[in-house]
Parts: structure tokens; sequence; C-alpha cells
């Protein structure tokens, strides 16, 4: 599969994403719908200094809630996924949604350049 139908059927069985982007290992938008540039590197920047600040390793999972929407973003061998969604999102499934997008990109030509 492409990395585009990766990313049509996560937002078929994900009904709360309102946006979501799909990223290669190197760093490279692979597939988007709704989805700001930049957006991605933030959101791992903070929360990776958040989790050096606190002794961790670097982080695999993150959630950021808003007012109105949830950022979740899912990092596996490299590749990540990001999405935005509606406030009352399940987070669990967000998260088993996206990681199932990555593991099924993961075998992709898309993520192997």
């Amino acid at each position: 599969m492409t990395a585009d139908a990766i990313l049509a059927e996560l937002l078929d069985v994900s009904t709360h994403l309102r946006s979501a982007a799909l990223f290669g290992a190197d760093g490279n938008m692979l597939a988007e719908f709704g989805f700001a540039g930049g957006t991605g590197d933030a959101l791992w920047s903070a929360a990776d200094e958040a989790a050096r600040l606190l002794g961790r390793p670097p982080v695999s999972q993150c959630e950021v809630g808003l007012a109105d929407a949830c950022v979740f973003g899912v990092r596996e061998q490299g590749l990540s996924a990001i999405a935005v969604t509606d406030r009352d999102a399940t987070a669990g499934l967000v998260f088993y949604d996206l990681r199932t997008a990555l593991r099924g990109l993961m075998g992709s030509a898309d993520a192997r350049g």
C-alpha cells in the first residue's frame, strides 16, 4: 500500500480525526490530510525536551489536550504519525489506529524511499 492509501484507511476507521500526517524515517511528510507543515517537528521537539528534563528516553507517543481538540503523535522504527482529533476522541483508540497505520507504512515502498 502507498502512504496515501494507508492515510485514507486511517481516516476511514478513525472518525474523530480532523487532520493527520504520516512521516518517513527522513522526517519528510509522506501523506497528509488538512495538516500544517512544521507541526510534527514542533510536537516532537517539545515532547522530547520534556522527557529530557525528566531524565527519560525520547518519547514514542504523546497527547496534547487543547480546549477544542487533541493532538496525538506516535513514533515507531523511525516513522511517525500525527493527528488532530475532536476533543472527545478516545486516546487509546487513536493511538492504536496511528500505530496500525505506521505498521502498514513499514512495509510500503514510500517508507523505504
